[in-house]
């Protein structure tokens, strides 16, 4: 049955990339100029590996790499889907799938394992890694070190698509907002038309009926870069949501789930520090929660700590592509002058 499966989604992968299908051409000294999109959806990657590696421990030390947990949801969901692809099947179609892992084990070429990680081979808006080694004993030791890189690489890859995508198809209500209001401005997914704002606080919404999705702003007053601090974030947080966002009964509120560790990222872009914060919320006197994902930012210029959020409440299906979207479109954000 399982092996029915995959032959099923790798024909489904074929039909997808038929229907983006353009020319290449050569450019200049024969290099391939590449005009094909890549196909697929967000995580999806192909595992393209010799049979007796796929089916060795080898084979589940990589499936177990790849579809270890995506970061801080409520319910476990695998970072990545797989499908596999035997070498001498990997051609045509299959060669435009938007993420793609190579496994080459061959003790004539390599004399120590690599990962090499290239952009667009064959299509554009393509990862390819290529897993390279002289045995397959040497990957199992480099997959135990450093398995965690192969789904932080597809997740920054899938992050730069759909920055990209935002940068055409993002709401300017928000953008507007943002700017006027908190002095920053960011490229939010489309579709949030609902909004509650003060002078200290703005909430927006596309309150759908499945995979909801909300943004918050706010700012607090900062004496330096410290005030960055986690737990400063944290505590800051739970008193905003407090006093802006209440739940079903009365006296209900947000407030940030303590019995799950959050994440947290250091972020230096164009010298602007920021902590970005991955956790989970509950509703004090509901029985309501989801996953959050925040960026902070220490604005030194107006001393003071500028704070975005996206939490997602959609306990009727996965959440893992809409905080991808929440995530991606922090890490568009800029301080403005």
């Amino acid at each position: 049955m399982k092996s029915m499966k995959q032959s099923t989604y790798l024909l489904y992968v074929c039909m997808l990339a038929a229907l983006w299908l353009a020319g290449c051409t050569s450019g200049k000294k024969g290099k391939v100029l590449v005009e094909k999109h890549s196909t697929g959806l967000p995580f999806e990657v192909v595992v393209v590996s010799e049979s007796k590696h796929w089916k060795s421990v080898l084979g589940e030390r990589l499936r177990d790499e790849l579809e270890k947990p995506y970061p801080v949801l409520p319910q476990r969901e695998a970072t990545s889907r797989i499908s596999y692809c035997e070498p001498y099947h990997f051609n045509g179609l299959m060669r435009y799938v938007r993420n793609i892992l190579l496994v080459d084990i061959n003790d004539k070429v390599y004399t120590r394992t690599k990962l090499v990680a290239e952009n667009d081979v064959w299509a554009s808006a393509q990862l390819v890694l290529r897993l390279q080694s002289p045995s397959s004993v040497d990957v199992e030791k480099f997959l135990i070190e450093h398995g965690d890189t192969l789904n932080t690489l597809i997740r920054q890859a899938e992050q730069k698509r759909y920055i990209s995508y935002l940068a055409d198809y993002h709401s300017s209500f928000v953008d507007k907002s943002a700017r006027e209001q908190f002095h920053l401005s960011i490229h939010a997914p489309e579709g949030f038309d609902s909004f509650k704002e003060d002078s200290l606080f703005f909430w927006v919404s596309n309150n759908a009926n499945s995979g909801r999705m909300d943004m918050v702003f706010y700012d607090f007053p900062a004496k330096d870069e410290h005030d960055l601090a986690v737990p400063r974030l944290i505590a800051m947080r739970d008193s905003v949501m407090k006093r802006n966002i209440s739940g079903s009964f009365a006296g209900s509120y947000m407030t940030t789930e303590k019995r799950v560790d959050v994440q947290s990222e250091t972020i230096r872009d164009q010298q602007v520090p920021s902590v970005l914060i991955r956790g989970l919320w509950r509703v004090e006197g509901d029985m309501m929660g989801g996953p959050f994902v925040s960026r902070a930012f220490w604005d030194k210029a107006r001393h003071r700590v500028v704070v975005a959020e996206g939490f997602v409440y959609a306990p009727e299906t996965n959440k893992k592509n809409y905080m991808h979207r929440l995530e991606s479109s922090l890490r568009t954000i800029q301080l403005l002058p």
